[in-house]
């Protein structure tokens, strides 16, 4: 397939010429479309539209239509390369050039000079656009660091920046100056700090207490987590101050607002004494060796994935002491009791057995295979690649058709709307085949890595392997092998929970093994 068809550029023809330079030579409206129309026919480019200005000067673009048009249909993706006869025939501004080769960079719009042999596909062509790029670099970082100075200045005076994300408590409408206390949310504000100061409850409790409560965050339809609580419990807004730049530590500092406080002092350093004081204990989120089923593990009521939860230790009959890890769906946190999953808690030991009988419950996946299956395949492949020679050759006609399309329209045998719709029914058929040529080499591909590992070869194999594999091993294969492990559990009576597997879903894509060793070399993937 040609180059053409691969990367087809829709190219906008530009034509400007001001009342001075009407009657220079070479400058005319004609004389330039005619000349870019026979260079766009030597580069094989498609032509999407004519715009041209007309008696207008180029100091600006406001006062341009044909340059506003060609700039929408730019952003609206209908135009992928501009052609002019000259630079300063898109504008004579600095700053609009700037602005027009940023809006260039942003679509992956090419540019081409005709008079300065300004093409982004040659080298000359794109250090052009990356010289320009560079001042209009050092314009942005200058508009930048005038911005951040500004919104400084702002912060030291008190003032709180932004609207979008106003604190807990207050308010902020778009035009106002000063953020206002939330009355019904400054309550909730002041009941966190006396929870965790007064009552002593944790976070994660505050959290569930709100939820249950079915108290709004800022954000309505998201539920109240431990994280959030925190944020709330650090926030020195409540106590008078406008914090700035929070994600740089160097530039970080706090001033004293124009805002109405919230909390004395006193309560608010309480509760950065009791942070400060209080060990951070973080939930597993991450498998472990000795929790390899973290991270594949999703609930079979609420879809929700599993967690670790805890660990206890167990003496074994030696008396020694065994950390002894269970799972619980991520879902029992944070939620209000009427839609918090009921899904229990599991131990991993039991997960372990449970996961053990499900593998076992396979005796050979394999048996009601096609006798040969290889020789299915080698026919699909013939087929499929018979069927993608025979597309690139109807678009290579389809091509060829085209260009003799542009040389009747450049010699003004056809008009420019009966050029636009004859190219415009070629690229419909073109997209089509391109398309279905697409598709077809995608199954090419699949049909082709056919023979790799499927989720039968993993399952017979897992059975042979499973218990010779230590932790690590174990968790390496999961984290590999298996996307996702569904999973019920249900108490049958007081503290015994009983799991069921309900399904497990295999990763096998993009893992190729030789044939004849694919059986018994799985296990060696993980060392």
């Amino acid at each position: 397939m040609n180059e053409a068809i691969r990367k087809r550029l829709s190219t906008a023809i530009y034509v400007r010429v001001s009342t001075e330079e009407q009657a220079q030579e070479g400058y005319s409206i004609r004389g330039q479309t005619e000349k870019l129309k026979s260079y766009a026919l030597l580069k094989e480019w498609e032509i999407f539209g004519i715009y041209a200005d007309e008696g207008i000067s180029g100091k600006n673009i406001v006062d341009r239509p044909a340059i506003n048009r060609l700039i929408e249909d730019i952003e609206q993706g209908n135009v992928n390369n501009v052609l002019v006869f000259k630079v300063d025939r898109l504008t004579r501004s600095t700053k609009n050039l700037l602005e027009l080769v940023d809006l260039f960079e942003q679509t992956g719009c090419a540019f081409n000079s005709l008079s300065e042999s300004i093409d982004t596909d040659t080298p000359s062509g794109r250090m052009f656009l990356k010289i320009i790029g560079i001042f209009a670099e050092f314009e942005r970082e200058n508009l930048v660091t005038r911005l951040k100075l500004g919104f400084e200045r702002k912060a030291r005076e008190g003032y709180t920046l932004g609207n979008h994300f106003i604190s807990y408590g207050y308010s902020k409408p778009k035009g106002q100056k000063i953020q206002t206390i939330e009355p019904q949310e400054a309550v909730i504000v002041k009941e966190i700090f006396y929870m965790y100061v007064d009552e002593n409850m944790s976070m994660g409790k505050i959290a569930k207490t709100l939820n249950e409560r079915k108290i709004n965050t800022k954000r309505s339809g998201k539920t109240w987590t431990a994280n959030k609580i925190k944020k709330i419990l650090t926030n020195p807004t409540y106590i008078g101050k406008v914090r700035y730049s929070l994600l740089d530590k160097e530039k970080y500092f706090e001033a004293d607002g124009q805002h109405e406080r919230l909390l004395d002092d006193k309560i608010f350093h309480l509760a950065q004494e009791k942070l400060k004081n209080t060990p951070r204990i973080s939930k597993t989120k991450k498998p472990h060796s000795n929790s390899y089923f973290c991270g594949v593990l999703y609930c079979g009521k609420c879809g929700s994935k599993y967690t670790t939860h805890n660990c206890s230790f167990k003496k074994d009959e030696n008396g020694e002491k065994h950390r002894q890890i269970s799972y619980r769906c991520s879902k029992k946190i944070y939620y209000n009791n009427d839609i918090s999953c009921k899904n229990p808690n599991i131990s991993h030991t039991k997960l372990e057995i449970a996961f053990i009988e499900y593998i076992e419950k396979y005796n050979d996946l394999t048996e009601n295979a096609e006798a040969n299956p290889n020789e299915a395949i080698e026919k699909e492949e013939n087929e499929l690649l018979q069927s993608i020679i025979d597309n690139e050759k109807q678009l290579n006609i389809l091509e060829a058709r085209k260009k003799q399309i542009m040389e009747r329209y450049v010699g003004a045998e056809i008009e420019f709307d009966e050029y636009k719709d004859m190219l415009r029914v070629m690229n419909e058929r073109c997209d089509a085949l391109y398309a279905e040529l697409q598709r077809k080499k995608s199954k090419l591909t699949n049909v082709q890595s056919s023979q790799a590992i499927n989720a039968e070869d993993v399952i017979l194999n897992i059975k042979e392997n499973w218990e010779m594999l230590n932790n690590n091993e174990k968790m390496i294969f999961l984290q590999r092998f298996v996307k996702k492990i569904s999973i019920t559990v249900e108490k049958e009576r007081k503290n015994f929970n009983v799991v069921r597997i309900d399904s497990i879903e295999f990763n096998t894509q993009g893992i190729e093994i030789d044939e004849k060793k694919k059986r018994a070399k799985i296990m060696p993937l993980l060392r």
